[in-house]
């Protein structure tokens, strides 16, 4: 039965066979066999790369849903849960942190549903297709589990965020409390450097010391606690008790140092200093030195009982006073101790000043009444009288300080100052005696001035007489007699006019310098015209040497002789030069040169 079936289908087969083998010799009968060849490749390709592309796709998806079960699997590992049990143990003493644990724990628990119930299903059903290679809707869901998987991831973060908000509280506090324990060890080591120096002045320190030490310990156990809000008021207080142990050390080795040495040293110096003047019998209570000196010194006891007992706020200002009285009070003695030595030249200085000032404008003010008979002075703001009554003044705080000087009881610096001070008050009284004799000698100078002008305008006229009458000139004495006549008539007022008293003086002046001006205009007039008089004569007889020879010369000669006896200077010259030029060219440059070789 069995091999009869087994025939049966073998037969079966043979005659598919033959059919499908017909069938195919009647399509490459029909098309072609190369057509055909073409056709089934082309569907081969066509198969292969729906191959190629379902295995690409297969690849691409699960590499794809790897990634985003990975991203799922990082978000998972966010310390949501550890923080959330952190943020619990700070609410047992924060009420208000206990409250909004409850409402992120709700969120929490949100998440983990939404995780469990829409993205993790997802993610499963997705993997199976994968698995048996359904791409069908794939992307789809790939695309929704990437949203789903954001939308959870975001959420996630923001939760995060709003619970470290407050487990952050610690850690700020923690960070804080480091840096004042950071604050305290450096404090700690600089004690440990200058122990030596103010363990001994100071001896309350080390327990300081040891009370914040215990403080922390009480600060650490607040925080195990998490008493955060207790423990950050706590904390605060140890800092600002760190940082004035810290400035207390920074600055008490100096102030030790100053109080115990520096202050105490000077103080010794001063007062030996006093002791001294005292024996010189300086008056040093002038100076007011004894109080200043106790004061220093109670100043100091309290400044140390200050620092011994840390009140170190007003230490430093104190000392800077101290420092300050010390200062001025030694400037002070050395000012009188060199005043010691200075005070007799500045006062012999300041007496032989005001003696000679006196002397001086007493003198001048019994000047002035003669000044005021020569001159007439009304153009001048002279005050001399007034500045004498107002410099009897000074002769009077001279007087006083005489007074003080003979009852010996005074500051030699002061006094000095005093004397100075009456000195430089004189300065102005210099100056107005100054001002008063520069003006007498300005106006005598004036008057001689004028004088010495007068005494020359008539020696000048002089001159010109002699010159004139010399040179045998007539016509010249007539022409220019009454310009002559003039000018001694005009020094004759001058004369008259100084004698006049008061004088004006810049009239005066006035009328020398115009007198002087026409003198010496009439004297260059004058000299020019004998001049002139001269070279006509040596042109004449210069051209004599050409009369015989020459009608013209002796005819043009004769006009200039003519010219001259008339008195006519110029012209004569004229027509001599220009006939014998004509004739000897060069010659009145001869003659020129000749004139001023004799002049």
């Amino acid at each position: 039965m069995t091999s009869m079936l087994w025939y049966t289908t073998i037969g079966k087969l043979y005659i598919k066979r033959d059919v499908q083998m017909k069938f195919l010799d009647n399509i490459l009968e029909k098309f072609g066999s190369q057509n055909v060849i073409i056709a089934c490749v082309s569907v081969l390709i066509v198969i292969i790369c729906i191959i190629v592309y379902r295995v690409v796709k297969l690849k691409m998806y699960r590499k794809e849903i790897v990634e985003l079960e990975n991203q799922m699997n990082a978000i998972k590992t966010l310390p949501i849960q550890y923080r959330l049990g952190r943020v619990k143990g700070i609410g047992k003493n924060m009420p208000e942190v206990l409250e909004k644990y409850e409402i992120y724990e709700a969120e929490f628990n949100e998440l983990n549903v939404y995780q469990n119930n829409d993205i993790a299903p997802l993610i499963n059903e997705i993997d199976e297709q994968l698995f048996y290679r359904k791409l069908s809707g794939v992307h789809s869901k790939l695309v929704k589990l990437r949203d789903e998987i954001s939308d959870y991831e975001k959420r996630a973060q923001d939760l995060l965020k709003k619970i470290e908000v407050i487990t952050e509280i610690e850690n700020v506090q923690r960070v804080a409390i480091i840096k004042i324990k950071e604050k305290y060890r450096a404090a700690s080591d600089n004690f440990a450097a200058v122990r030596f120096k103010i363990e001994d002045f100071v001896p309350a320190i080390p327990a300081i010391f040891n009370d914040i030490d215990s403080r922390f310990v009480s600060l650490e156990d607040m925080m195990n606690n998490q008493r955060f809000d207790e423990a950050e008021a706590f904390a605060s207080k140890i800092e600002k008790d760190v940082d004035l142990l810290a400035a207390n050390l920074r600055d008490l080795p100096t102030y030790i140092s100053i109080v115990r040495k520096y202050i105490p040293k000077r103080l010794e110096e001063l007062y030996e200093i006093l002791e001294v003047m005292k024996e010189k019998d300086f008056s040093i209570e002038k100076l007011n030195a004894s109080v200043r000196y106790n004061k220093i010194s109670t100043d100091l006891e309290n400044t140390i009982q200050a620092i011994k007992d840390l009140m170190l706020e007003n230490v430093g200002a104190s000392i800077e006073v101290m420092t300050e009285d010390l200062n001025t009070l030694g400037a002070d003695l050395e000012k009188e101790q060199t005043a010691y030595n200075q005070y007799e030249e500045a006062r012999n200085n300041c007496y032989r000043h005001i003696e000679r000032l006196d002397e001086g404008l007493k003198r001048t003010v019994s000047s002035f009444d003669e000044l005021q008979q020569n001159y007439l002075l009304t153009d001048y703001d002279i005050t001399i009288n007034d500045d004498y009554k107002k410099f009897k003044l000074i002769v009077d705080d001279l007087s006083k300080l005489t007074t003080i000087i003979e009852s010996k009881d005074f500051s030699y610096s002061v006094l000095i100052e005093q004397f100075s001070e009456l000195v430089t008050r004189c300065q102005p009284f210099d100056d107005a005696l100054t001002k008063y004799n520069e003006l007498e000698n300005s106006l005598r100078l004036q008057e001689k001035r004028a004088l010495d002008e007068l005494d020359n305008i008539n020696i000048v006229l002089l001159e010109i007489k002699s010159e004139i009458k010399n040179k045998h000139l007539p016509m010249i004495n007539e022409s220019y007699k009454d310009y002559i006549d003039d000018s001694y008539q005009k020094a004759d007022e001058i004369l008259k006019f100084i004698r006049r008293r008061p004088i004006d003086l810049e009239r005066l002046s006035v009328q020398v310098d115009a007198a002087r001006d026409v003198i010496y205009k009439l004297y260059d007039n004058v000299h020019n015209l004998i001049v002139t008089a001269e070279m006509v004569e040596e042109a004449i007889i210069y051209g004599n040497r050409f009369r015989s020879s020459f009608l013209e010369v002796n005819t043009e000669l004769t006009k200039a002789e003519l010219l001259f006896r008339n008195g006519e200077y110029t012209k004569a010259l004229s027509t001599a030069v220009d006939i014998i030029e004509k004739i000897n060219p060069g010659s009145y440059e001869m003659l020129i040169n000749k004139n001023t070789k004799s002049v």
